[in-house]
């Protein structure tokens, strides 16, 4: 009999954080998830969640079917609200074809492309074959476009800023993740409500940031070799370790936190067992004050890296 989890909220709204989801594996890797040959992971009629969430919930799917797991994601109930704007973002397109999706018939034969007072930017698929170049400027103009209220000058200039962020991220899943599943790169913009802002996904299924690094701690980087993954982590932001000789600041983490400090955005990082969770950077002198750490989580290979980019800073 296959295992269970239940995508669910305790919450009135129904919502599911990105830290609500890995509550959810964390729990199910420490009592539900024993069987390692089949699991079911049931999103409730209720549930909804943002993108950052519903991109490790493919990345969860994706991986445990590439590991053997017989894996079904199934939309529970005759109205499900996840189920349309999975579709419309094209979620449902990018789960690997051996993971089973099951819903109630009359929520499939209801699926329409839709759009709404936001603006959506469907998940792009990115590996080491079919990085789409074009793809960093499509990103950095949909946020720059959206922001209101500033000059043109200044929106020149976060232009060329995001577009520096996507180019860096983008480059390093398609060249160093060292897999045969696909990375993924989303964007949304919530242009309605008190709180409108753009919410970002760069991420990949590969070996990890920090395993692509540390071979080189015997080489140009042996000053590291002795550092924990933490301080690993908060040099890479603050002053770039690149994994080539020469190459300051390659991986991106610096590149990632010089703009989120430049937006007062939050960050968020997410490797095998570890998350980093960066609060509105720009608001406190120092990383150590920003930052949170949860650790020892479900398993989830490569690395994932999400911003929360406020309209109104």
């Amino acid at each position: 009999m296959a295992a269970t989890i239940q995508f669910k909220s305790t919450k009135p709204s129904g919502w599911i954080s990105g830290y609500d989801f890995e509550q959810i594996l964390k729990e199910a890797k420490d009592t539900t998830y024993k069987n390692k040959q089949a699991l079911t992971i049931v999103v409730q009629s209720r549930a909804n969640a943002p993108l950052n969430t519903l991109i490790r919930l493919l990345n969860v799917c994706n991986q445990l079917d590439a590991d053997g797991v017989k894996v079904t994601l199934k939309f529970a109930g005759i109205t499900n609200k996840l189920l349309g704007y999975c579709h419309t973002i094209g979620l449902l397109d990018c789960l690997s074809d051996g993971v089973s999706l099951k819903c109630d018939k009359s929520l499939n034969q209801g699926l329409k492309r839709k759009s709404s007072g936001n603006s959506y930017v469907a998940i792009h698929e990115i590996s080491g074959n079919t990085l789409d170049k074009s793809l960093p400027t499509k990103l950095a103009n949909k946020i720059t476009d959206e922001i209101p209220d500033i000059s043109d000058q200044d929106r020149a200039n976060l232009n060329i800023q995001f577009f520096s962020l996507f180019s860096e991220l983008t480059k390093n899943v398609s060249e160093h993740s060292e897999t045969a599943l696909n990375g993924f790169a989303a964007l949304q913009v919530y242009k309605r409500g008190q709180n409108p802002r753009a919410e970002i996904v760069v991420c990949d299924s590969g070996i990890g940031l920090l395993e692509s690094l540390k071979p080189s701690f015997e080489s140009h980087n042996k000053a590291y070799k002795d550092y924990d993954d933490l301080q690993l982590i908060q040099e890479m932001l603050t002053i770039g370790i690149s994994s080539k000789p020469g190459d300051l600041g390659g991986n991106g983490l610096s590149t990632c936190f010089t703009q989120a400090k430049a937006t007062n955005s939050d960050m968020h990082i997410r490797l095998s067992e570890t998350y980093y969770h960066l609060h509105r950077v720009a608001e406190h002198d120092e990383l150590q004050s920003a930052l949170l750490v949860s650790t020892d989580l479900f398993v989830l290979n490569g690395t994932f890296i999400s911003f929360v980019v406020p309209f109104n800073k």
